[in-house]
């Protein structure tokens, strides 16, 4: 048997994605790892981890290779090219020891076979780290990385795209040539939204890939607010909610970009929406701050946020639970923007009693 190595307690800001289905030695890890203080995610499939992967700058990654099936080796091509610095390493039993073969032929740096000691998982992981923790190799991304990550959406965006053009144009043909008393006429109108929605969300996993810095002209938020609103009217999501407006009359302009302001409006409405779900309302209220500043706040009466997960809800594909429609990346979006426009996006929550989100953007006409 090994000898037993002994870590100190301690806290690591580095991330480990430790991807598996149902395997008890893997799930074990993954507790340890947390103990140990680094900062683990864990996924149970390669799709998902990619998602992962193009959201958040993973160090090392565990992949528990039993359960790939050959057609899922490009995971390897597509992580490398999110993150050539990437360290992938892959656990396997022994019947799998072809498919660990090709795992390595395709990019896996290394490999340790179950069932294995978790001891010896942790010696592997820290060696890597303590080596490129020295090197100084764990760098801000960078422009290829970039690239990478937009050349993969807007190739994704163009298969899903194509087809949902074609499905989409032809309910809204069969819609527009029938009655609303026609029995089927709901089912196609819900088809037709769900399809706006898949097209809504390869909208924002584009935005996020693309995100630019803001062209900036005179605007009034209020007028924005005010034409967000209006563009929920006579949907299914008016319906859904009762938006209350209460706007600064005296309401200061501002330089910003009004496509980004908007599409911010729309996230955070968006995800009141899903939060009340039918069952309460949202106010909407502009102010001149005290610090040469204008607020927007929104204040929905929804089911809230948890607290042990509400530092998390500005990271990308994050969703509050997995019934939740959407990627998870409409706050980060939005929280992006809005730093990228020198201001602030804050949320405050309370369980079962609603949530606060308060963007904050400076006064600058110059």
């Amino acid at each position: 048997m090994p000898a037993r190595i002994n870590f100190p307690e301690m806290s690591i800001n580095h991330k480990i994605l430790a991807v598996f289905r149902e395997d008890e030695n893997m799930r074990a890890a993954v507790k340890l790892l947390e103990n140990k203080g680094y900062n683990v995610f864990t996924e149970t499939s390669v799709f998902q981890a990619i998602a992962t992967v193009a959201g958040s700058r993973m160090d090392v990654i565990i992949l528990d290779i039993d359960d790939l099936e050959l057609k899922e080796m490009e995971f390897f091509d597509v992580a490398r090219k999110i993150n050539p610095k990437l360290f992938i390493l892959i656990s396997f039993s022994y019947a799998n020891r072809e498919k660990a073969i090709k795992s390595l032929e395709r990019g896996a740096d290394c490999y340790i076979l179950k069932p294995f000691y978790i001891n010896e998982l942790l010696a592997i992981i820290r060696k890597f780290l303590d080596r490129i923790s020295h090197n100084g190799s764990i760098l801000k991304e960078s422009s290829e990385d970039r690239k990478s990550i937009e050349h993969l959406a807007l190739r994704v965006a163009h298969e899903i795209n194509n087809p949902l053009t074609t499905i989409s144009g032809q309910l809204q043909l069969r819609l527009s040539e029938m009655e609303s008393s026609n029995p089927n006429y709901h089912v196609y109108m819900t088809l037709e939204e769900e399809a706006q929605r898949i097209a809504e969300t390869v909208r924002g996993l584009v935005t996020y890939a693309q995100l630019r810095d803001p062209e900036k002209i005179l605007v009034n938020l209020n007028d924005i607010l005010k034409d967000v609103i209006y563009s929920f009217k006579d949907t299914r999501q008016e319906k859904e909610v009762r938006i209350i407006e209460s706007f600064d009359k005296d309401l200061p302009f501002i330089m910003a970009d009004k496509e980004q302001i908007i599409l911010v409006c729309k996230n955070i409405i968006n995800n009141s929406r899903r939060a009340i779900n039918g069952r309460g309302g949202l106010k909407v209220a502009t102010a001149k701050g005290m610090d040469n500043n204008v607020t927007v706040t929104f204040y929905d009466s929804g089911r809230g946020i948890p607290s042990n997960v509400i530092d998390k809800i500005f990271d990308p594909f994050f969703v509050v639970n997995e019934e939740e429609r959407g990627m998870g990346l409409g706050l980060c979006v939005s929280s992006d923007i809005i730093k990228r426009h020198g201001g602030t996006l804050t949320v405050k929550s309370q369980k079962e009693k609603g949530t606060i989100f308060q963007l904050t953007l400076p006064i600058d006409i110059v």
